[in-house]
């Protein structure tokens, strides 16, 4: 899938789910094209985010690659086999929104509305990449994602 593509697929569950929200889709497109590389590594049919399962999931076992002391390090874990595009959507805003590790960039969201804070406070919980949230920032911008906010 293409940049375009993805970005055409997307969308529009991306804005469905953070309508409810309030959430900036732009986020959410672009941490779906950086987790799943615009579509080529998905993970099941929908989890682009690489949202790792917990107790109760249905689960998918893959080979990742974690920033673990200094170093990229492969482990097995367990991630989330969701049964919709709109499900992991939709997943992804509970997850800003009501996990407490993620209370300070949401909290930074509802203050400001200033994307670049908010992913630079969400970056370093979400991700093991030192360079994660400067990704997602640029990745917005490369790609003009926030025509498609609404909040």
């Amino acid at each position: 899938m293409s940049p375009d593509e993805f970005i055409s697929w997307l969308v529009p569950a991306a804005q469905e789910a953070v309508k409810n929200y309030g959430l900036p889709a732009s986020v959410l497109v672009a941490q779906g094209a950086l987790e799943s590389g615009w579509g080529k590594y998905i993970i099941g049919e929908y989890n682009l985010f690489g949202r790792k399962a917990i107790d109760g999931d249905k689960t998918i076992l893959v080979s990742t690659q974690e920033y673990s002391n200094g170093e990229w390090v492969t482990i097995e874990a367990g991630f989330k086999d969701y049964t919709s595009l709109a499900e992991a959507c939709e997943d992804w805003c509970i997850l800003i929104t009501e996990e407490p590790a993620y209370a300070e960039a949401w909290n930074i969201w509802c203050a400001t509305k200033n994307i670049e804070q908010f992913v630079q406070t969400l970056g370093p919980v979400y991700a093991t990449d030192p360079q994660y949230a400067d990704k997602v920032v640029s990745t917005i911008g490369a790609n003009d994602l926030t025509q498609y906010d609404f909040y």
